[in-house]
């Protein structure tokens, strides 16, 4: 550590650091964080993920499995993720995957680390803690943040780092090369997750706005940003096999994920003190950056508070719109209250801070192993993965072999599937990638339960029920879908599309094997329609020998659009009468009331009865923010013949 830095006690640390890059003292320039950066990140590298059967394994596998056969995002795929989906997570699916993963996740933990350690070190104004003191708090909060190595939700915080230093950054130059790497992370985290990609994007505009310098001097650090965000958008874009006439069909699913995605979502946390202590830990980054704040120009000052209050509320949604994310928001918070030394609070406060931050963390999620030799070895041992075809290859066979065998899919059901264009429903996508002999081809929307929207259910539907539509259909029986849901109302048209298109070719227990076979549906008829409130039970037409599908219209009260907007609306429900068990309570998602969801179907659907839903002779929708007996639900009944 020095006893006085190597450059001007007036600048500030980011115009510092430019200047430190010249010099070659020892552990004064650039380099001695970057080295403590690395060994924080060496130090809690996580190593490979293991592949397994799951819900979450199985749309990363089809994200890199369209990765690798280029199947078009827009028309082809949409999910929450983007082409570049899988590279948050470090999952050995193919090697041209794993090494863009390993890549990510070492740039996003490396610049945070960085990040901590050059804000700790305190580069103007004489040493804050001092380099080793400065290694020491990196490699701690990402030792309590990196648990879940999620690369993909950190870009934020990584964003939120850049974009405080380019706030407090004074020359031209600091400024015109932190806007770029701020369009440069917003260009590929676009790819990564649209969300991410949108916050970083927002965070540049917002730190340009409020940095030092003549607004003509900020628009040209813009322009460079934005140069910088069309650059490596369109270079990963192109890399991936991906054709700028489908930017725009990517864009709409993407908004209509967004969009759809708090009212789908449920999960309630298990504790209230969860809620009470993520209170807490905001309150402490508050107090950490707003005292500091407090003390800059009023502009400055108006986009900083904006900054950090539009970054947190994003992070709250994403953590708890489904309950069971919230472990990330204080990882994530953590990381950002280690990050307030970039804009300089005072050493007490902030060390206080950080301590209380860390403290609540470890109370709200479960401690990490701490496992430093283990994560050398990890490290190390991914790096050669990628780099021997060899050791790949045996890697990626005994993980297919064991995916197999746990999916029960026997040689019969396979040989099947072989030659033929499938889909697998309603999700286990780390089917097609554990066989290589199949040919993938699913619906647009991966994993049914994502098309909550009317968009992204049609266009699921339509795609079934074109000539494109997969030839066979590798179904899992469900008699409760993701989230509480009705597997047969989710999603409700598409459910339908499969009905009418598809047969049962055989039953390979627990598999079902569908064949496309032509429109078997006739025409649809109006059969019913009633008036009624929430919590008010209503009657389903009997139409012998025919589907029966309903539609719904419902009333939102004013608070539930204010929740919804704020983080996510109330729960709603549906009560279905007569399936097995007599009287079920399903989540009913919104989004999708006024798509047809299937109330009963005629024996000649000719599917086994694991797969065969029971029909619905009465049916309720609760919740929505009503009370029972209040709100309004119109219910629209239509009927339709089926072919054997």
């Amino acid at each position: 550590m020095l006893a006085s830095p190597p450059f001007s006690t007036t600048e500030t640390y980011p115009d510092a650091l430019l200047r430190a890059a010249r010099s070659r003292r020892a552990l004064g320039g650039w380099w001695g964080t970057a080295v403590a950066a690395t060994a924080a990140t060496v130090l809690n590298w996580p190593g490979w993920l293991q592949i397994r059967s799951g819900l979450d394994p199985s749309w990363q596998a089809g994200l890199a499995i369209g990765f690798m056969h280029h199947l078009q995002w827009g028309p082809q795929l949409d999910f929450t993720y983007g082409p570049y989906g899988f590279a948050g997570f470090l999952e050995p699916f193919y090697r041209s995957t794993a090494f863009i993963a390993v890549c990510f996740s070492f740039i996003i933990t490396w610049a945070l680390a960085y990040l901590v350690v050059a804000g700790v070190r305190r580069y103007s104004e004489g040493t804050y803690w001092g380099l080793a003191a400065a290694g020491v708090v990196a490699w701690a909060v990402m030792w309590l943040s990196w648990a879940e190595a999620r690369p993909a939700d950190f870009a934020c915080v990584t964003g939120l780092g850049l974009a405080l230093c380019l706030l407090v950054a004074r020359t031209p130059a600091t400024r015109a090369n932190l806007a770029g790497a701020l369009g440069a992370l917003a260009g590929f985290a676009l790819l990564v997750k649209f969300n991410s990609g949108l916050i970083v994007a927002g965070l540049l505009i917002l730190a340009l706005v409020g940095a030092d310098g003549a607004w003509r001097e900020r628009l040209r650090a813009g322009g460079l940003g934005v140069v910088a965000f069309v650059g490596v958008f369109a270079l990963a874009w192109v890399s991936a096999g991906q054709s700028f006439g489908h930017l725009a069909g990517f864009a709409r699913a993407s908004v209509s994920l967004l969009a759809g995605y708090g009212a789908a979502m449920a999960g309630g946390l298990h504790h209230a003190s969860t809620a009470w202590l993520a209170l807490g830990l905001a309150v402490v980054a508050g107090l950490v950056f707003v005292p500091t704040f407090w003390h800059w120009a009023p502009r400055k000052r108006v986009v900083a508070v904006v900054m950090l209050a539009g970054w947190g509320w994003a992070e709250v949604k994403e953590g708890f719109v489904s309950g069971n994310h919230f472990p990330l928001f204080f990882r994530v918070v953590l990381v950002a209250v280690a990050l307030a030394a970039l804009v300089r609070p005072p050493r007490a406060i902030y060390a206080g801070g950080l301590a209380l931050a860390a403290g609540i963390t470890l109370l709200a999620v479960n401690t990490p192993l701490l496992e430093p030799v283990t994560s050398i070895r990890s490290f190390g041992a991914d790096l050669v993965d990628v780099a021997q075809a060899g050791r790949f290859a045996g890697l990626t066979a005994s993980d297919r072999s064991r995916v197999l065998k746990d999916e029960r899919l026997s040689a019969p059901a396979l040989s099947m599937l072989r030659g033929r264009t499938v889909a697998i429903e309603p999700w286990e996508d780390m089917v097609a990638w554990a066989d290589p002999g199949l040919y993938w081809d699913p619906e647009p929307v991966v994993q049914s339960y994502s098309a909550f929207t009317p968009y992204l259910d049609h266009k699921d539907a339509a795609f079934l029920s074109s000539p494109r539509a997969p030839q066979r259909i590798l179904y899992w029986p469900l008699r409760t879908g993701f989230d509480s849901r009705d597997p047969v109302m989710d999603p409700p048209s598409t459910t339908e599309a499969v009905y009418c298109h598809y047969t049962q070719l055989a039953l390979v227990k627990p598999w079902q094997v569908l064949a496309r076979v032509p429109d078997r549906c006739g025409p649809v008829v109006t059969v019913y329609e009633v008036d009624v409130h929430f919590g008010q039970p209503v009657r389903v037409p009997v139409v012998p020998g025919k589907i029966v599908v309903a539609s719904f219209t419902l009333s939102t009260p004013l608070v539930a659009k204010v929740e919804g907007d704020l983080l996510k609306p109330p729960d709603t429900y549906l009560v279905a009468w007569d399936r097995p068990g007599g009287r079920v309570t399903f989540r009913f998602v919104p989004g999708t009331a006024g798509d047809d969801h299937i109330v009963s179907v005629p024996a000649s659907l000719g599917y086994s009865a694991a797969f065969t839903p029971a029909d619905i002779h009465q049916l309720e929708i609760s919740g929505g923010g009503w009370k029972a007996g209040q709100g309004s639900v119109k219910v629209v009944f239509r009927a339709m013949s089926l072919a054997p």
